[in-house]
């Protein structure tokens, strides 16, 4: 074993630990280091019973057995050892009960730390902001949110918990076996280490890369799944199942073979336990045979190894497969290091923004990366409080990429957006992106009913139902939520599944009055409806304009627009 794989690995785990975890941990470990101590009382006190059983007159001169036979007055040899077979059962039993409880702490512990650092996690991801969402695969981001904290505290935690416990108890049983007999434990100790160094050493590397890939597969095998189910449509009519079941079966099979020779890899250690057992067996008969004179005492020997040996040889497997586990699972140490310390820095006050007057943009200037073209060059617009502006103009012409500015979803490379004259920064971002609202052309939706969709992310026992109705009524869905057979409440399926294309922007318009928008964004939020249904959204669109509330509207066709103050051309 390696042992400073293990010490890396506690002190990485103690930086990643919330604070608050440590404590706690220590007290487990505590519980972790007595129950460790009663696995050996449990084991020793057998050792007794059977010299007490095997060797006459062995009660009346062990010095603590004498003792308590007197002082209890036995009559017989016969009754002592029956009344200490109970007590040593009531013990076990004791001490069984407590190790479940210790593994309960420990899951526990365990789920709590997961809830702690995923919680985290998802926060820092959230606060990355636009960018980081749109350039990333989402199934790694929900890899990295899910299942790299759940690995932490599941697997690595429990890794190193039984680690501690398995060293506690092996040093305990091998300082008893070194009292006992010190020539056969070192000559034992001289083969069985060895055996375990080599075996680590060449195997090092490859579990740790075997680890690593795995991970990588992950968000790789779940990606045709998920464009299978989000894209069943486009699959279908398109011909290409085979070619997503296809990709789907190479990944698995990647993953197969790598799962393979990880499984080799963690059962070596317990093949290589059971030849080293059986040589051990071989050394112990040999020895006895030629240094120890009478049955007996080989008898004594073969016992004391015998149980020792039916503690430590599932310790020394269960140490082995969790150094294994804990060399293949650097990688969750790494990103959680890497990631946590990466965390953005958000202000818990976020500044107040008044908008009361106007929005300017000055003199923006955008693009997405060093190597492209600028998409918005030396753009200026003022957009006065209740104004409804529209922007139109051909596919790359920078049209979603103005939203995103307004919206503060992304940062002008150069130039300045202005909000009654203060400026648009990280410190006032949040407030400004609250009295926002945002419909695009395909508003998200989720699996739930009409007024979940319309109050999104508010809690059913503090939805206002005089403000959904006030709302949705704007929206012209009040007779559409009325002929619903559950009004309401009604399901609408994943992603509005259960309701036309109309009836879902309408829920997108709702969703941003009940928030109280004040800039109220529509990004192409009618170009992929039938001409009728469009005209239908357009006049809702015109229909909610007041003087509180500023409008910014996309569309490709300006005969849209006619509604609106001034139209921008891109």
């Amino acid at each position: 074993m390696n042992k400073n794989i293990v010490v890396n690995t506690l002190i990485r785990i103690k930086n990643i630990l919330p604070r608050k975890f440590r404590k706690t941990s220590i007290w487990l470990l505590i519980g972790i280091f007595a129950n460790s101590i009663f696995e050996i009382i449990g084991l020793a006190a057998l050792l007794p019973l059977l010299a007490a059983i095997l060797k006459d007159n062995f009660i009346h001169t062990n010095p603590i057995l004498g003792h308590l036979y007197a002082f209890f007055k036995f009559e017989s040899d016969k009754s002592f050892i029956l009344v200490l077979c109970l007590f040593i059962f009531l013990f076990i039993v004791f001490k069984n009960g407590f190790g479940i409880w210790i593994q309960k702490q420990q899951a526990l512990f365990s789920w709590v730390v997961h809830e702690s650092i995923s919680s985290k996690i998802l926060k820092n991801t959230f606060d990355r902001g636009f960018t980081y969402f749109t350039g990333n695969n989402s199934n790694k981001i929900l890899n990295r949110i899910q299942t790299i904290p759940m690995q932490f505290a599941q697997q690595m935690l429990a890794s190193v918990f039984l680690v501690t416990n398995e060293i506690i108890v092996l040093t305990m049983i091998l300082a008893s076996l070194l009292a006992f007999d010190p020539k056969i434990l070192l000559l034992l100790i001289g083969i069985v280490i060895p055996v375990f160094t080599v075996f680590y050493k060449k195997n090092k590397t490859a579990i740790s890369s075997l680890g690593e890939d795995l991970n990588e597969l992950g968000p790789k095998i779940a990606k045709p799944i998920f464009e299978i189910v989000f894209g069943y449509v486009d699959v279908l009519i398109n011909g290409s199942f085979k070619n997503f079941l296809n990709e789907y079966i190479v990944q698995t099979r990647l993953a197969k073979s790598l799962r393979i020779k990880l499984l080799v890899i963690q059962n070596v250690p317990n093949r290589l336990i059971e030849i080293c057992v059986v040589l051990a067996v071989m050394i112990m008969l040999l020895y006895g045979l030629f240094f120890l004179h009478g049955t007996e005492k080989i008898l004594i020997l073969m016992s004391v190894f015998g149980l020792a040996a039916y503690r430590t040889i599932p310790s020394i497997n269960r140490l082995m497969l969790s150094v294994v586990n804990i060399q293949n699972q650097q990688y969750i140490l790494n990103f959680l290091e890497e990631y946590l310390e990466k965390e953005k820095f958000q202000s818990e006050n976020n500044k107040a923004l008044k908008f009361e007057d106007s929005i300017q943009l000055q003199n923006i200037h955008y693009k997405y990366s060093e190597s492209q073209k600028n998409v918005i060059s030396d753009f200026s617009l003022s957009i006065k409080k209740g104004e409804a502006i529209g922007v139109v103009g051909k596919s790359g012409s920078g049209k979603t990429t103005l939203m995103n500015l307004l919206l503060g979803f992304i940062e002008p490379t150069s130039g300045e957006i202005l909000i009654d004259g203060e400026k648009l920064n990280e410190t006032n971002i949040s407030k400004w992106q609250e009295r926002c609202g945002y419909v695009r052309q395909d508003v998200f939706l989720i699996d739930g009913s009409v007024i979940e969709n319309v109050a999104f992310g508010i809690s059913k026992e503090k939805v206002n139902h005089n403000k959904f109705d006030e709302v949705i009524k704007k929206a012209q869905l009040l007779e559409f939520v009325h002929d619903l057979p559950n009004g309401k409440h009604s399901n609408i399926g994943e992603r509005g599944a259960k309701i036309s294309g109309g009836q879902r922007q309408r829920i997108g318009i709702a969703r941003a009055l009940y928030h109280g928008a004040d800039l109220l964004c529509f990004d192409e939020a009618t170009s992929a409806l039938d001409t009728e249904t469009e005209n239908e959204i357009t006049e809702a669109i015109k229909a909610i304009q007041d003087e509180s509330l500023t409008m910014v509207i996309i569309a490709h066709r300006e005969s849209t627009l006619k509604y609106c103050d001034k139209i921008i051309k891109l």
